[in-house]
């Protein structure tokens, strides 16, 4: 599979996605810790945008994901999700894996990392995610509504 490249702070990354099996033990994991916090974002994800809603789901999600995740998960999800296997960096024009080094240059402050946290979530779950709850007939409510609106159906 081909690398996204995502830029934050002027820094460009390279993500890797993961491989099936690894994306589906990952995912397993944060359907529990993240997504139920996280929901709105996925309406964001492919949905049309508008700003006001884009401001009023990110706020909600940043204020959720607050309440639920702490220190020690965000940074073991770092651990887990921003590997040398998984993602390059591009510093000083040479292209290197994201070692320990690179991460001390690449990020400037810890937004940085949890940007870079929501593109590899982005990159590896949005895409199947659609694509499933589409062939389950979820896709145009998730889109119109959220996550809440497909949540809430029987």
């Amino acid at each position: 599979m081909k690398p996204t490249e995502v830029t934050i702070n002027e820094t460009a990354f390279l993500i890797q996605p993961l491989d099936a099996f690894e994306a589906l033990a990952v995912f397993g994991d944060l359907q529990k810790d993240i997504l139920p916090a996280a929901g709105g974002l996925i309406g964001l994800i492919g949905g049309e945008a508008s700003e006001e809603r884009d401001e009023a789901a990110l706020a909600d999600a940043i204020a959720k994901l607050s309440q639920r995740l702490d220190g020690k998960q965000l940074t073991a999800w770092a651990n887990r999700l921003l590997t040398k296997d998984s993602i390059s960096v591009e510093i000083n024009g040479n292209l290197m894996p994201l070692d320990a080094a690179a991460k001390s240059m690449a990020f400037r402050e810890f937004t940085d990392i949890l940007e870079l946290l929501f593109h590899v979530i982005k990159v590896n779950f949005a895409g199947p995610l659609a694509g499933w709850l589409n062939r389950l007939g979820l896709g145009q409510k998730l889109a119109a509504g959220g996550l809440s609106g497909v949540i809430g159906q029987k």
